[in-house]
């Protein structure tokens, strides 16, 4: 499993260049937020073209995995405004900061995510309208709850449909939710489709056991872990940073 899995970095690169670039900002401002590298790279010279950026932290991981190790250049970051020279070395070095204008970026993701939310309404139906509400105050525009579908619409067919058009599958799960032969079909569509992040975020007393489906518990869980309006809120509040918002 990448170490990348499940946050923002794993989103697929855009093919624009200058939308590459926008990218390649947030995900610099997301990785020095969440203390996997420094807000304040150094770039090396390498060769007649080439240039290596150097970090204490997981940055060549990073560069390695998302971008091949061929990231934007940095003197396109700072002709944007993502990044400032802060010091010029005599061996080549150039040593950067980024600014202010980079951390903006993290306000919103780059494209707002497709989300799908799976759940049991006997278990988590108040839980599934307070992840809309809060998803749409963050600007995710229409995300799925099968409260949506219209009457007398093909239900089965259509909520594969909207599985497998999904971003990320967001799985409410309480003490039965798992006992739901819809939820479980609708966690083997979201299984079966490429690209898709799967969500699990366990609820109202759930316990993981030997049970615990091993595709779900090699994912990263959210828990709420006391049934308190404190959990629920650090619980949202991760599932929003993992689709790249900060609130």
């Amino acid at each position: 499993m990448s170490e990348f899995e499940n946050t923002p970095l794993s989103q697929p690169l855009p093919d624009d260049p200058a939308e590459r670039i926008v990218r390649f900002a947030r995900d610099l401002a997301w990785g020095a937020l969440q203390k996997r590298w420094s807000p304040a790279p150094a770039v090396a010279p390498m060769g007649a073209d080439g240039f290596q950026w150097l970090d204490f932290g997981r940055m060549d991981a990073y560069l390695a995995e998302v971008w091949d190790d061929d990231p934007p250049w940095p003197e396109l970051l700072v002709s944007l405004g993502y990044l400032e020279i802060t010091n010029q070395r005599e061996s080549g070095t150039v040593d950067y900061i980024l600014t202010p204008r980079a951390f903006d970026l993290l306000r919103e993701p780059a494209t707002p995510p497709n989300v799908f939310i799976s759940y049991r309404r006997a278990e988590s139906s108040a839980f599934g309208l307070l992840v809309v509400a809060r998803l749409k105050a963050v600007g995710v525009q229409n995300p799925f709850i099968d409260l949506q579908i219209d009457p007398g619409a093909e239900w089965r067919a259509y909520l594969e449909k909207m599985v497998r058009e999904c971003r990320y599958f967001i799985l409410l799960i309480g003490p039965t939710t798992l006992e739901s032969e819809y939820v479980r079909e609708e966690i083997e569509w979201a299984l079966n489709t490429p690209g898709c992040v799967i969500v699990p975020v366990t609820h109202n007393g759930f316990q993981r056991d030997h049970s615990f489906p091993e595709a779900l518990a090699a994912r990263q869980v959210i828990e709420v872990r006391r049934e308190s309006a404190e959990d629920y809120e650090l619980a949202v509040i991760k599932l929003l940073n993992l689709l790249g918002y900060t609130p």
